[in-house]
């Protein structure tokens, strides 16, 4: 079960993440699961897998904001920079870069 307590354990800014939600800590919840749910991070995989920079530029960029406005900080901050590579079209190896967001997503999904 999700809990203030938990996202805290996991480096969630979560006094952010509730004033964004007017304090409402089931609403932040509710909000956290649905940004979770994105299909844009579905597309940013498979966009990184077949190498499509520019898709995956614009899946990453829309998760930025969804995931930033809910202070999830350990999903934000690898994505905000993976966002940046891909605007500048900086050579990596992204679907390593991927990894680890996609791994805390799921941990953080498997508690709602």
């Amino acid at each position: 079960m999700l809990t203030i307590e938990k996202l805290k354990e996991f480096g969630v800014d979560t006094k952010e993440g509730l004033t964004r939600c007017m304090n409402m800590e089931n609403f932040y919840f509710k909000m956290i699961k649905m940004g979770l749910s994105d299909g844009h991070f579905e597309s940013l995989q498979k966009s990184l897998e077949a190498g499509n920079i520019d898709e995956a530029f614009e899946a990453a960029h829309a998760l930025k904001g969804v995931i930033g406005n809910l202070a999830l900080s350990p999903i934000y901050d690898p994505l905000a920079e993976m966002t940046e590579m891909l605007r500048a079209k900086k050579s990596a190896d992204y679907v390593a870069m991927y990894k680890p967001i996609k791994e805390m997503r799921d941990k953080l999904l498997e508690m709602c």
